[in-house]
């Protein structure tokens, strides 16, 4: 249900429980909970309060979504839907339930008046700027909530906001922690590597089918086709109303008229520099040396400005610039701290400015390119103001007609066609899917759950009008089923070799890593390391998480140092660290942000504290194969 509200909101129910979701929690596992109960119909129970088959449900396929987006789509659900990942997710939503405990007992209250502002203030609930009633009561029949329910559910959430929002104010960050804080984060190392992978292995691995049988009848839940569908379904969105609204032409002029200063394009520069830095409270001896290092340095470029990218890499103590010779790509005035946009926006393209003094220190300009200012005609801004105009009225309308299509999905429930009238909309098909593997609108957690209900498939009715999010309702009811199947062995032979290959080969690749770890580190062995690469937490030069990580926290009291480290998804790496660099001066702005990180840090810090406390004083109880996949 939460995740159903986040999306419908984006924006203060999602902010009010960031701390509780972002915190790195499931410090034991659920292994650490001795209690199990073969007969609780729940989840799990954390102290009286219940996690539900369908809140695990929901929370398993929001995290299987959010991987496929970040591969971008191409991935087969049922590969990311391992035992490990719903472990997790189980330990996260204890974990969730121990923080709303701990904050209940912290006596953290939120007003009624405090409560209704909150909710009149959000957008999905307003009409032209305003609270609406209508466009409230519309939202919670969408979701199946009383407004009882669902300010209940907001008060809770904003309750835990207040709480996490407290921690952070108690906590005194030391000058000398921000110092040691900003070493650690922005410390850049030079670091080779190479990588051990188990392709190098794979074809001295051989799987007989034995082997492969064995896998198949041990874990024939992942080779199951699940239970599919096929759907008919309306759909009334904001977006598809859009097209069909007329926009008179005086009505964009009047637009055009009172909104000029939108349609002019002002004018932007692309720059590179060199700098040297100079801190503004820096001792005159130093200020005078990166005055003497910049006006060296832009004799060199007046000779031979061709130079300049090479010498931004090799000089530049801008390091989130050098690595690209200096770049700063376009930037409008307001960009750049004064005197370097003055000189920017003074100086004709290809000129060479400088030494130009900032709070920083010494700049050296060249400018790029110039994107003159350029306004947009009546004409040109016309399709523009048509879109925004057009998706203005179609959100009033789609708030116009949303409550009639919902009331008919709901009066007529053996038909889609009083829906598809109530909207003067066609009825759509879906192909054949599953529940954890929906094309979109059936990607929505709460959709498919209700698709996938007993009162869907067995009463043959139609779901509610259910609220996908982006002003968009959608209500839908089965045409066809499938129950679930086990592929037959022969089918999934292949790729069961593929699996199992690669598990053996990442073991042969993982022994080979560490014995010629043990050669390098004995000064031994014939390991012929790569050009070297300067990396840090801000500029990771395209390594691997867990291999910058390596590097970043290797012992570098004497170099260089070589490191090993194993590859989540099979494999070996060896890091090679040569060379230390440390981060130059930074400014108070700066400083006053990694000193809020900081805190922001230790209050997390002190959430799984309070999260471990609450583990050992709160009974939980997790049911018998809690994870496992269960039909859904």
């Amino acid at each position: 249900m939460l995740e159903t509200i986040r999306q419908a909101t984006q924006t203060w129910l999602a902010k009010a429980i960031l701390v509780v979701i972002t915190v790195p929690f499931a410090l034991w596992g659920i292994e650490s909970y001795i209690r199990t109960d073969p007969k609780l119909e729940s989840v799990a129970k954390v102290g009286k309060v219940e996690i539900s088959q369908n809140e695990f449900n929901e929370a398993v396929r929001g995290q299987i979504e959010q991987m496929k987006r970040q591969f971008g789509g191409q991935v087969d659900s049922s590969l990311l839907d391992t035992p490990e990942m719903r472990k997790s997710m189980l330990d996260s939503l204890i974990d969730q339930k121990l923080f709303a405990q701990v904050a209940l007992s912290s006596g953290a209250t939120v007003s009624d008046a405090a409560l209704r502002d909150k909710i009149a203030s959000e957008a999905p609930f307003q009409r032209d700027g305003q609270f609406s009633p209508e466009q409230y009561q519309t939202y919670l029949k969408s979701q199946g909530m009383s407004s009882v329910a669902f300010e209940s559910l907001v008060r809770k959430d904003l309750e835990r906001n207040q709480f996490a929002g407290s921690l952070l104010n108690t906590h005194f960050v030391a000058k000398t922690s921000v110092e040691a804080y900003r070493a650690a984060s922005e410390q850049a190392r030079e670091v080779a590597v190479i990588n051990i992978t188990p392709e190098q292995f794979s074809a001295g691995v051989k799987i007989s089918t034995e082997q492969a049988k064995a896998e198949y009848e041990k874990n024939k839940a992942n080779y199951t086709i699940p239970e599919q569908v096929r759907a008919e379904y309306v759909e009334l969105s904001a977006d598809a109303l859009a097209p069909t609204i007329a926009i008179p032409a005086e009505e964009v002029k009047a637009f055009y008229e009172a909104n000029s200063a939108r349609f002019i394009q002002k004018e932007e520069r692309r720059a590179s520099h060199i700098l040297i830095n100079a801190a503004k409270d820096a001792k005159d001896e130093v200020k005078k040396a990166a005055k003497a290092k910049a006006d060296e340095l832009f004799a060199q470029l007046k000779t031979d400005p061709k130079s300049f990218a090479e010498l931004a890499k090799k000089h530049s103590q801008d390091t989130g610039s050098a690595v690209s010779g200096g770049d700063l790509g376009f930037f409008g005035r307001g960009q750049m701290v004064k005197p370097f946009e003055d000189a920017a926006f003074g100086a004709k393209k290809d000129e060479l400015v400088g030494p130009v003094l900032s709070d920083f220190g010494y700049h050296i300009i060249v400018v790029k390119d110039i994107r003159p200012e350029k306004g947009k005609s009546l004409a040109e801004a016309t399709p523009e103001i048509e879109g925004e105009l057009k998706k203005t009225k179609a959100s009033r309308k789609f708030a116009e007609i949303s409550e009639k299509f919902a009331n008919a999905a709901y009066e007529q429930s053996g038909s889609l066609k009083g829906a598809a009238e109530a909207a003067g909309l066609t009825i759509k098909q879906s192909p054949w899917m599953s529940k954890m593997g929906g094309i979109p609108p059936f990607n929505n957690p709460k959709l498919s759950s209700a698709l996938f209900s007993d009162e869907v498939m067995k009463n043959k009715r139609n779901t509610e009008a259910v609220d996908v999010g982006q002003n968009t309702l959608v209500v839908a009811r089965l045409l066809e089923s499938k129950p679930a199947v086990v592929r037959p062995f022969e089918e999934v032979e292949k790729s069961i070799v593929a699996k199992l290959t690669r598990e053996e080969a990442g073991k042969l690749a993982k022994k080979d890593g560490e014995a010629k770890l043990a050669l390098a580190k004995e000064g031994k062995g014939d390991v012929k390391w790569p050009a070297v690469l300067a990396v840090s937490r801000a500029n990771p030069g395209g390594l691997a998480s867990y291999i910058l990580d390596a590097a970043l926290k290797a012992d570098t009291a004497k170099l260089p140092i070589v490191v090993g480290v194993e590859n989540p998804s099979g494999g070996y790496s060896l890091v090679q660290v040569t060379k230390v660099v440390e981060p130059s001066a930074a400014d108070e702005a700066k400083l006053a942000t990694l000193k809020n990180r900081l805190a922001q840090s230790m209050s997390q810090a002190e959430v799984q504290s309070l999260v471990s406390q609450a583990r050992t004083e709160t009974k939980v109880v997790v049911a018998k194969d809690a994870t496992a996949k269960k039909d859904q």
